[in-house]
């Protein structure tokens, strides 16, 4: 017994003492950090961005157009603001639905709120723009809420694509049907 007692004290010591070590080690490690300019605005988070500062970050924000509908599945644009004008951030607005404002002037959406936007890409092999949705993308809903949110779909791209075919993929495969009664998609979906 007085073997194990003896281990578990020298044992007990050394660890305190690794610790010990490790703790202030890295505390006496602290090298400076100088601050400049733009640099120390980002690092105070409690002071207010001054009026200047946001009328300059007003400025830089893009105008975008996103199809949302209104009255019997008409189209209604509405123009947001964003950091970048591209079809990537246009779609993730789009997936974002309506703002409370927008809806109560009668403006919605058909994208069923659990969809959500995987990536964007230019695929230059095909020389073609590929659009990845999740897979609830195209699941619930009637013929005529499908084509509605397809619609809303093929309306914000034509904003950005141009001359370029779109193809849309549901969880990275290229979206032939959808809905519950089996919808066939034309692909591309800008060229119908």
């Amino acid at each position: 017994m007085g073997i194990f007692i003896r281990t578990l004290i020298v044992t007990l010591i050394f660890c305190v003492g690794y610790f010990a070590w490790v703790y202030f080690s890295k505390e006496a490690f602290s090298p400076e950090l100088k601050i400049t300019g733009e640099a120390k605005n980002t690092l105070v988070q409690d002071e207010k961005p001054s009026e200047e500062e946001q009328r300059q970050e007003e400025n830089q924000m893009k105008e975008l157009k996103i199809a949302f509908l209104s009255g019997e599945d008409t189209i209604e644009f509405v123009t947001r603001k964003a950091k970048h004008k591209t079809l990537y951030s246009a779609l993730g607005l789009l997936m974002k639905g309506p703002t409370e404002e927008e809806k109560e002037l009668g403006i919605f959406t058909e994208i069923p709120t659990d969809a959500r936007l995987i990536s964007v890409k230019n695929d230059e092999t095909e020389n073609a723009i590929i659009i990845n949705l999740t897979k609830e993308f195209g699941e619930g809903g009637g013929t005529q809420s499908i084509q509605a949110r397809l619609n809303q779909i093929v309306k914000t791209v034509n904003m950005f694509a141009g001359p370029l075919p779109v193809y849309l993929y549901l969880d990275g495969k290229k979206a032939q049907y959808l809905g519950g009664e089996g919808i066939y998609i034309n692909q591309p979906i800008n060229r119908n």
